[in-house]
């Protein structure tokens, strides 16, 4: 080979040179290329497959909640824009197959509910098997998995390596830029989409949004990624709505609207508490619908439920906005009169609600008249503690009916 070579001129030795020089440059660039590009998609797709699992797990987490298939499916048929994307798989808590997404109708879902449950990482047969915990308030109920398959990648890089040994001269600069075309296009981009996610993640903000800087595959993926979280803020919104809802109903009476006994033994500790730090009278009434079983009997339930929303009506017309009318049961109300320095105040009050029951209450045809019977107990003068004073409310409402109903009376006067 060497005595050949002595035999060449100049310009041949030069072209061989030249030549040689270029295969080889071109041969290592190649592989050097496919190399970094292989090396560079597998820390690629782990990452954005760590992203994508995280995302999709908190997309999806209040439908495995509420066990809802139908949406765990139409979450997952959202990755149908993922080409890496091979399969995914909603898992419960127990390991069991609560919804898929597979690209390619021929895979089998056996693996996947043959492995033992864990969380992380792990390849087989080309194949990125990504595991994400589904959680709700920082507990586990279930588990996200994202197939990604590298075919597709192959498949691309063996092209792209036949391309370069056929323009092997001009392999080098095509080969830089490629790589300018490709940080430009590509992966600023990603990198970009990347730091947004993080900061996402790191911050738990519903309202932040990524940035869509092209309208190929990646401007969709930011593009679907926004879509995800305007659909998981409506999520956290509805949440967060049906919660205070909840907290309201436990804490009020459907019918009337006012606060329940619930409600309302905690507003008399508060007030009681407050009593004593200021020294001020608190009054306890204890309210009863004079004849309401014989009106209810009369007119039906659907007046009797007319007549206690009026009747409450009546009441809060009688009492100030900062005292408590609450609807303890059937038709029993109480008052908290909170701040008053003269006990006749509360005989004042008292008066007044009677006074305003003397109004007939129109129902349609009818014209209802109502009475009420009040008993009246004063904080601390006739108990020190909550269930005392309603107890000798009580007994002085009693002790109003035996005394001809329409009236109110005082526990001490008993």
């Amino acid at each position: 080979m060497l005595e050949f070579y002595n035999r060449l001129s100049i310009s041949k030795k030069l072209n061989f040179m030249s030549i040689s020089t270029a295969l080889i440059a071109g041969v290592l660039s190649i592989v050097f290329i496919l190399l970094y590009q292989y090396y560079n998609e597998i820390s690629k797709i782990e990452n954005e497959n760590k992203t994508l699992t995280k995302i999709l797990a908190k997309n999806i987490a209040p439908a495995v909640l509420f066990n809802d298939s139908k949406n765990i499916q139409e979450s997952l048929l959202s990755l149908k824009y993922e080409k890496k994307v091979k399969q995914a798989f909603a898992m419960s808590e127990e390991w069991e197959l609560l919804g898929s997404y597979t690209r390619d109708k021929s895979s089998s879902n056996e693996f996947i509910t043959s492995i033992k449950p864990q969380v992380g990482q792990f390849w087989s047969k080309r194949n990125l098997y990504t595991v994400s915990p589904i959680s709700i308030e920082n507990k586990d109920i279930g588990s996200m998995i994202i197939v990604t398959s590298l075919d597709e990648f192959i498949y691309h890089i063996l092209t792209e390596a036949l391309f370069i040994l056929l323009f092997i001269i001009f392999g080098i600069s095509l080969a830089y830029r490629y790589h300018v075309i490709l940080s430009k296009e590509i992966l600023i981009p990603i990198s970009k989409l990347n730091e947004s996610t993080n900061i996402i993640i790191k911050t738990n903000s519903m309202t932040a949004r990524v940035g869509v800087y092209n309208n190929d595959e990646i401007g969709e993926l930011a593009k679907n990624f926004n879509v995800m979280l305007d659909k998981l803020y409506s999520i956290h919104e509805e949440l967060y709505r049906q919660k205070d809802y909840m907290v309201y109903k436990a804490h009020h009476d459907e019918l009337t609207g006012l606060p329940n006994r619930a409600l309302f033994n905690d507003r008399l500790e508060l007030a009681i508490a407050k009593a004593t730090r200021k020294e001020s009278v608190l009054s306890v009434f204890f309210l009863d619908i004079d004849y309401f079983k014989q009106i209810n009997d009369a007119y039906g339930h659907d007046t009797g439920d007319e007549i206690l929303k009026a009747f409450a009506l009546r009441v809060k017309e009688s009492i100030r906005a900062e005292d408590t009318l609450a609807r303890m049961g059937g038709d029993e109300f109480m008052i908290i009169l909170e701040d008053h320095e003269d006990p006749k105040t509360s005989e004042i009050v008292a008066e007044k609600i009677i006074k305003n029951m003397e109004r007939e209450i129109i129902l349609g045809d009818d014209a209802i008249r109502l009475s009420t019977s009040i008993g009246i107990a004063l904080f601390a003068k006739d108990a020190v503690t909550p269930l005392e004073l309603m107890k000798k409310a009580d007994l002085a409402m009693y002790d109003a009916k035996l005394s001809g109903r329409n009236n109110f009376k005082f526990f001490y006067n008993k």
